[in-house]
């Protein structure tokens, strides 16, 4: 008896088969509601940026994405940590990474001056 060689052959979607489209998004923990001060002369919460990270994605049903993971801490005397994530495709991270990376070359070049906006 012969064996016959099956090759795997790519699964292409049908036609009717649509891909979500997600938007791009920034998602806040419900405990960083919390957080933020009610007052209404208090801009808010200032939090300090303790790491980034992140990885490449490819699911089937929602496509090619970039997530990154923001940590983020309370400053002074308080103590929360929140993960704040962004979700976006690869060419809005492109983007934003050439937009970063223009921002502090022009960083980089700006005299110092007495206040920033």
């Amino acid at each position: 008896m012969k064996s016959r060689h099956l090759e795997r052959v790519p699964r292409t979607p049908s036609p009717s088969f649509r891909r979500f489209q997600l938007p791009n998004t920034m998602n806040f923990p419900q405990a960083l509601r919390d957080a933020i001060p009610t007052l209404e002369r208090c801009w808010g919460r200032c939090l300090v940026l303790r790491s980034i990270t992140g990885r490449a994605v490819h699911s089937i049903l929602f496509g090619r994405r970039v997530r990154v993971k923001f940590q983020v801490e309370e400053s002074g005397k308080l103590t929360g940590k929140f993960d704040v994530w962004m979700d976006v495709e690869p060419a809005a991270a492109r983007e934003l990474a050439r937009t970063l990376n223009q921002l502090a070359d022009e960083a980089e070049k700006t005299p110092p001056t007495a206040a920033a906006i």
